[in-house]
């Protein structure tokens, strides 16, 4: 699959999966050690909530590595950078909670407090 075809294709097919899907939030937690209600709120924060984003209010667009990254973590073969992820956005989702920031503050607040998400190069 090119690089068009997994950001117009391929990932909002996989959010929609993720959406649908009851399961991925225990899995995940089972097999990364992290609380259920912590996994739940980073479910919520990337697929499911309105951001105030750079040009519009909205949910973040699919990202194929998210995606990626989910589906792995949910598996069980999840690699560091995948909980880098889940560390990044659960930091991102608490600050932008907390002080009602717009999405880019609570990411540069996320990234300057060193977690810093690098998608796995494939």
């Amino acid at each position: 699959m090119d690089y068009l075809q997994r950001w117009e294709e391929y990932a909002p097919e996989a959010y929609d999966a993720i959406r649908c899907n009851a399961d991925d939030v225990l899995e995940i937690a089972q097999n990364t050690g992290w609380a259920e209600f912590r996994i739940k709120r980073i479910k919520d924060h990337l697929f499911y909530r309105q951001h105030q984003l750079d040009d519009r209010l909205g949910r973040f667009d699919p990202d194929p590595d998210i995606a990626d990254a989910w589906i792995r973590l949910q598996q069980g073969n999840f690699n560091h950078e995948d909980l880098r992820l889940l560390e990044h956005e659960y930091f991102e989702s608490r600050f932008e909670g907390i002080f009602h920031t717009d999405y880019r503050t609570a990411h540069e607040a996320t990234e300057g407090s060193g977690r810093v998400w690098s998608p796995p190069t494939t």
